[in-house]
């Protein structure tokens, strides 16, 4: 698993309260990730988001999968611009703050977010798909993109691209990573 940081600074102090009254209400309920996980939670940062939906063109007849969607942001954005869509992680304390996020923000009706494991999520009514993930994630997900994803729907990654699949644009943002990528899925894709 390789390391990637914790950063609470972005947590509102709303989001705070809902998400300690959302974990008395759920600690009722254990909830048990359906396995561990890959990666470590680092906060994709807010101009990669903004690149990023700017560059799929995220709008409100869209539905946006979060592929690892940690504390909730890209989802949280993606709604601000009209969009609906749902979260997937495998850390169920993630999924709360995101949850919380969400209600904090107000758009909450407009995503929700789920303890699951993006290997076993259906995605095509995915019209935009995220991931922050790592290099041999996106390649071992890309088969199932393809697969599952109509022709014409947006994939964006911050940091890793996908091997040999070429995206359409990478953008250099200044941040830590530096790149961000656009792939879009078209009928040669559901071939392979």
């Amino acid at each position: 698993m390789q390391r990637r940081k914790f950063f609470t600074a972005t947590l509102p102090l709303a989001a705070a309260g809902a998400m300690l009254a959302a974990g008395r209400a759920s600690a009722q309920q254990p909830c048990i990730p359906p396995r561990i996980p890959d990666v470590v939670y680092e906060p994709t940062p807010l101009g990669v988001i903004d690149t990023l939906i700017t560059a799929a063109r995220v709008g409100p007849k869209d539905v946006v999968y979060d592929l690892g969607c940690g504390d909730g942001r890209f989802l949280v954005a993606a709604a601000r611009r009209g969009a609906t869509g749902v979260g997937f992680d495998l850390n169920h304390n993630l999924v709360e703050w995101a949850a919380a996020n969400a209600l904090a923000e107000r758009v909450e009706a407009r995503v929700k977010f789920e303890l699951r494991d993006l290997f076993t999520v259906d995605m095509s009514p995915a019209s935009v798909v995220t991931l922050y993930l790592l290099p041999e994630l996106n390649l071992k997900l890309r088969p199932k993109l393809w697969k599952e994803l109509e022709v014409g729907t947006r994939v964006v990654s911050n940091a890793f691209d996908m091997g040999d699949w070429a995206p359409d644009r990478t953008f250099v943002v200044p941040t830590r990573y530096h790149r961000a990528f656009l792939w879009t899925i078209k009928p040669e894709h559901k071939r392979a």
